[in-house]
Parts: C-alpha cells; structure tokens; sequence
C-alpha cells in the first residue's frame, strides 16, 4: 500500500530549529479517528452528542435548543451520526508506505572528507502538528519522531574535481549558488497513541506518532536525477547512488 504524503503536519522541527512547510493535515486526522472510534462507546453520549450538534449541524443546534424534548432527540441524532461517520474511516495497516517531499540544501563541500553535507532528517528530528480537522475537530501540538533517522547519512560523496563542476553549474551571473535539493522520504508509521486525551467539550487531541524510514531520495531540483538513494533497511550501505558512480 502506498499514500504519497502531500501534507502532514505544520512543519518539520530540526535540531537546528529551522522549520519546512509540509502540506497535508490528513494522517492526523485519520489516526484521530480511529483513536476516538475505538471508545466512542466510553463517552456520555449526550455530551457527545451536544458537541457534534454545535461543531456540525449548527442551524438544527439554533432551532431545537429551546425544546427540550427535540434538543434531547437531536443530540441523540447527532451523536449517532457521528458514530456512523467513524465507521467508514477505514483501519490502518503498518505496511502502509507514507512518502514525503521536503525542501533540502546542502551545504559547503568539505575538502576532508570529500563530501557535501546535506541539512536533511537527523536523530532527534520531529514534526509537529497543530490545527483542525473536519471529524475530531483540533491536535494540539502532535509529534511524528523517526525512530531510525540519523546524521551519517546526511552528505553527497564527490571528488573535489566533481565537485567543483557540481558548484560550476549551479552559479547564477552574480556568483550566487543554487543548494537546493528535494529529499523524497519513505517511511511507515510503526505505532501511534494518545498522549492528550480528546474531549468533546473542545479539549484538542494529542498524538505521538513513531515512524520508521525506508529510504531516502536526495534529488537535483534542477536536473532532475537522484544525487543519493539511501535504504534504511540496509543502513550500512550509505552511498549506493551518488553523483561519482
């Protein structure tokens, strides 16, 4: 199974603090449902059911408040419709691959070890989401952490002779140099859980997400082609595509 992740969370929280915009609020808004689906039973069903009136159905919410009997039939109305609503949100497998985009550089080449260090995920990297979906409604402050994510295979290997036509190429008439690269991510989501329990009276829902890294694609944004593939699954082998080969 694949899901190509266009938008994720907020942005991306390195340990140098600089922040990438994703795009996609859609994951977190799946796993909340089925988080709320798996005790939707465990909720006062009039509280429940109060909240869903207000958050969706707020014309019905304007007209039966004043009628008690109808106010207690609509929020009994609502509650259920929300229940049919979190039926339909479809289980999660942990062989789904998630791909993600984000913008990279990479950095002054280093004449020592011949590399160009890339500003890519390292240990200690997570994403960070907080805002609104349509069904549980707010996230506050949920993290998505890659438990196998690491510096060492952050750098493009090339000659200094390479390397030199690599920067070549990339100066504009100013001298001004393009280190932009795109890194394509591929990864699954190896456990979720509730961290700030969701209530229906507006307290938002927090999610700790761990994710697992496949591989990783750096890319020429302007060429096209893939400057390093890295497979996570087989860590020790590094550089199976650099520019060299």
């Amino acid at each position: 199974m694949k899901k190509v992740l266009l938008v994720l969370l907020l942005g991306i929280i390195s340990l140098s603090g600089e922040e990438l915009n994703l795009q996609d609020k859609m994951l977190v808004e799946h796993f909340g449902a089925l988080i709320v689906k798996d005790k939707i039973d465990m909720y006062d069903s009039d509280e429940f059911g109060l909240w869903v009136l207000k958050k969706d159905y707020k014309s019905k919410y304007r007209k039966v408040q004043n009628d008690e009997f109808e106010f207690s039939d609509a929020k009994e109305w609502a509650f259920n419709n929300f229940k049919k609503k979190l039926e339909k949100v479809k289980p999660f497998s942990k062989d789904t691959e998630f791909h993600l985009f984000l913008s990279s550089k990479f950095e002054k080449y280093d004449f020592k070890s011949k590399t160009f260090p890339i500003d890519a995920l390292s240990k200690g990297t997570f994403m960070e989401y907080t805002g609104k979906g349509d069904l549980v409604h707010y996230y506050s402050d949920s993290k998505l952490v890659f438990e196998n994510a690491t510096d060492k295979v952050n750098f493009i290997a090339m000659t200094k002779e390479k390397a030199k036509e690599f920067i070549k190429v990339r100066k504009d008439e100013y001298g001004n140099i393009d280190r932009q690269l795109i890194a394509h991510y591929i990864y699954t989501i190896t456990n979720f859980k509730e961290v700030n329990e969701f209530k229906p009276n507006g307290q938002g829902m927090t999610i700790k997400f761990t994710g697992k890294l496949k591989s990783v694609e750096f890319m020429d944004k302007k060429r096209k082609h893939a400057l390093k593939i890295v497979n996570f699954e087989n860590i020790g082998n590094t550089s199976s595509n650099n520019i060299d080969k």
